[in-house]
């Protein structure tokens, strides 16, 4: 595999799919935030799973402070840890589970130091269990059968050998779990959120709309706008997809735990199930989960991984995003290039004339849930991606005018973000720059696909929008003489002169 070009330096709107990138100790020290900035990063996760509050506080305070210093709207996602089920400790750390062998699987650990008596910090798993249930270990590496079980205890024996340890995940695929989506810990960690203020909060292991409704709730009562992202691991998230999407804000395909609950063979249909999914409802879909797996000890990628991400991207996901690779890996700035690398080579495939024209793929106008007659079958809208007709049939004509004239720009002005959502939906080739008065809603803009989003305090007239993106897209080398800006004005507060559409030829 030819090596990746050593720059590290994403130019200014010029890769459409956006990055995530995990923070952990390899990566929130201020010098790395600010490379991985300049490397392509456009959402930075953080993990509350692990680190204190005092950490992501800190961490919090300096992406804010580079986001303000480059000059580049950052959006950050608040992940949460929700109900994982891991193992409690193991008496040496590590055990050995050979086929045939047996354990005990217990609410509380009996007294001496046997490594086959396991406990785990879902007290009443047990007590949902059921004879002839598999129950998987450390990812999936290790199964074990329930071949007893009685108040508080179930026997188990190795089916897929191997080695687990102390605190790794357990999953059972088929059983249905009494446990909440959001836990006490959750709870305690939106009372942070509601201090700190963060653009989205993911809702781990969610299996049902209401899960989505009890975590909006949570947000309400504490007056947190934060957008919510639906993170599909569960096979009952996969079943009642569509009611899922239509209230989430943004989704996540999280590859990790839903590798493990539903066959791995089966993960890549869901994926662009889930994909297409979000496409028909306008809402943003995050593609994630060891994307770049082997970056975390390598400076390359192997060539089934740049694959992935690759075709993801042709899959129309709208960001992609990097875990161990950015939070623990050895080269956490190679990594975010090397995936901006990628994502910007599918995107010359994918508005080439070969792809356009390409029989087997979508088009511009043939895409996952188009109906196939040349135009785009009407949308089942999430609430996220709510527009009104008349903006969402005004951003349907600029994405045709940006094709006509091949504009080098399209320039959306906006006041909640929504117009540049539905902008982004068209998968235009021509580049988004949003202008929003909102803070709040220009780093959101952040996870928007081809969307580039800045802060201007007060919106002006129309005029006077087109005259300073011209100036600030000309000082950012984004437009020259004789190339064609088309700018779309959305709703803006106390402004009825809204869902306005021209084309602008740069003198």
């Amino acid at each position: 595999m030819a090596a990746m070009t050593n720059s590290s330096f994403e130019p200014l709107g010029r890769v459409r799919t956006k990055i995530v990138a995990t923070l952990g100790p390899a990566s929130r020290d201020p010098a790395t935030l600010r490379k991985l900035v300049e490397a392509g990063v456009d959402v930075f996760r953080l993990n509350f799973s692990h680190a204190s509050h005092d950490e992501h506080s800190a961490t919090l305070q300096a992406i804010r402070k580079i986001g303000e210093e480059s000059g580049r709207q950052l959006a950050v996602l608040q992940d949460l840890c929700g109900p994982k089920i891991r193992l409690g400790d193991i008496p040496g750390d590590v055990v050995e589970c050979d086929f045939g062998a047996e354990f005990c699987l217990a609410a509380e650990r009996k007294e001496g130091d046997d490594p086959h008596q396991l406990t785990c910090t879902y007290k009443t798993l047990t007590d949902d269990l059921e004879i002839g249930q598999s129950v998987l270990f450390a990812d999936g590496t290790v199964a074990m059968d329930v071949i007893d079980r009685g108040p508080g205890w179930a026997h188990l024996k190795v089916t897929l050998p191997g080695r687990i340890r102390s605190h790794q995940g357990i999953n059972v695929p088929s059983a249905a779990l009494s446990v909440a989506a959001l836990t006490d810990k959750d709870l305690v960690d939106l009372d942070w959120t509601a201090q700190h203020g963060v653009e989205y909060v993911g809702l781990s292991f969610v299996r049902q709309v209401e899960d989505i409704t009890r975590l909006r709730e949570e947000l309400d009562r504490r007056k947190i706008r934060a957008r919510i992202v639906a993170k599909i691991e569960k096979p009952q998230a996969v079943a009642n997809l569509e009611a899922i999407v239509a209230e989430a804000d943004a989704v996540m395909v999280a590859r990790g735990d839903l590798g493990v609950e539903i066959d791995v063979s089966r993960v890549p249909a869901v994926q662009k199930q889930i994909i297409a999914t979000c496409h028909k409802a306008r809402i943003p879909v995050i593609t994630a989960t060891q994307m770049l797996n082997s970056m975390e000890s390598s400076s390359r990628p192997t060539r089934a991984e740049a694959s992935d991400v690759f075709n993801a991207v042709l899959d129309g996901t709208d960001a992609v995003m990097l875990s161990g690779e950015t939070a623990i890996g050895q080269y956490p700035v190679e990594s975010v290039a090397t995936m901006s690398q990628i994502a910007r080579e599918a995107e010359n495939l994918m508005f080439s004339e070969f792809r356009l024209n390409a029989p087997w793929t979508w088009s511009v106008d043939n895409w996952p849930g188009a109906n196939g007659r040349g135009h785009q079958a009407t949308p089942s809208v999430a609430r996220a991606g709510q527009v009104l007709p008349v903006t969402d049939a005004v951003v349907e004509a600029a994405s045709a005018v940006c094709r006509r004239l091949n504009a080098a720009l399209l320039v959306v002005a906006t006041h909640s973000g929504r117009t540049a959502l539905a902008s982004s939906k068209q998968r235009n080739a021509t580049p988004t720059l949003a202008l929003t008065d909102d803070l709040e809603a220009a780093r959101a803009m952040g996870l928007y696909w081809g969307v580039t989003a800045l802060h201007i305090p007060e919106l002006f007239e129309t005029g006077q929008v087109l005259a300073w993106a011209d100036d600030w897209c000309r000082a950012n080398d984004l437009i020259a003489s004789g190339d064609r800006v088309v700018i779309v004005r959305g709703v803006i507060p106390n402004n009825p002169n809204h869902n306005a559409l021209l084309v602008h030829e740069v003198e």
